[in-house]
């Protein structure tokens, strides 16, 4: 009796065990429930002209550049650019605290490289109180000066975002710069069972597996999805990919009219996009 009862405590001890780490990854929707961070994303600019955005990632696993390359292209060659470079900064919490959004001319790099152009957002961030995040926006609609130059007309915005249990945003709000004013509710985002958003048009539906934002929190944040999967078309013309970690290799371009979802804030013109990851199990990410 002693000798079968070791086992069954041993397998209830498990499954417990497996059960726990279930139970956090439902329960926690930033959580890194893969063991992968993406490194790069491949896809076309404007004019079809295929592009690279590298993104790279400090000691403690934050992203802190995308700069987006154009491989076989000189900038002088180079026409209307659509897409963008990011920086983000945090402070000693690992909290967001900074970033900034430029157009860039093909060099790729922090200001005052001169192989790129400059303007377009900062953004600020702040936290009042606990589960609500203030995102001030300085709009800067000059792209050819550095440093740029600010629009004192209608270059300034203050976004609040306030975050459910599970540390989704859930309400977006607008934040007169008068802190006589209430705030505005300008949005409320509700998630189905499966954690996912609302979809956009009945022709997309969500697959089963693991939303490449998940893959840190600051990806949810910024790009305001939360979502636990991916949206995807309904129809037999294009088969998505994943690697062992239910992460897509390759997700479908839904940018045009009527679902305008850009991922991870890269305007694409190609079918699709391809997605590269630092993947390493059981330890973690790569050079993480």
């Amino acid at each position: 009796m002693k000798l079968l009862l070791f086992p069954a405590i041993i397998i209830l001890f498990t499954t417990t065990s497996c059960r726990k780490v279930f139970d956090f990854i439902r329960d926690h929707p930033d959580a890194h429930d893969s063991l992968c961070r993406v490194t790069n994303i491949n896809l076309n600019d404007a004019y079809n002209v295929p592009i690279v955005a590298d993104i790279s990632y400090n000691s403690k696993g934050n992203p802190i550049t995308i700069f987006v390359h154009f491989p076989g292209y000189p900038p002088s060659t180079l026409g209307f650019i659509a897409s963008v470079n990011r920086w983000f900064k945090y402070d000693k919490y690992d909290r967001l605290l900074y970033s900034f959004i430029n157009f860039p001319s093909g060099g790729g790099g922090p200001p005052p490289d001169p192989n790129i152009t400059y303007g377009l957002g900062f953004h600020k961030y702040a936290y009042p109180r606990p589960n609500f995040i203030t995102d001030s926006l300085i709009f800067y609609p000059s792209d050819t000066t550095y440093p740029p130059i600010y629009d004192s007309v209608n270059g300034t915005s203050i976004t609040g975002y306030t975050l459910d249990a599970r540390g989704r945003i859930s309400k977006v709000w607008n934040l007169s710069r008068d802190p006589h004013q209430p705030p505005q509710l300008i949005q409320e985002m509700v998630y189905d069972a499966n954690g996912n958003l609302p979809l956009p048009d009945t022709s997309l539906s969500y697959d089963d597996k693991v939303n490449p934002y998940r893959t840190n929190k600051i990806w949810q944040f910024v790009f305001n999805d939360y979502s636990r999967n991916n949206m995807v078309k309904i129809d037999y013309f294009y088969f998505t990919q994943y690697n062992s970690f239910g992460l897509p290799l390759n997700l479908r371009n839904l940018q045009d009219y009527p679902y305008y979802h850009y991922l991870f804030g890269l305007y694409n013109t190609a079918a699709d996009m391809t997605f590269t990851y630092a993947c390493s199990a059981p330890k973690g990410p790569i050079n993480y």
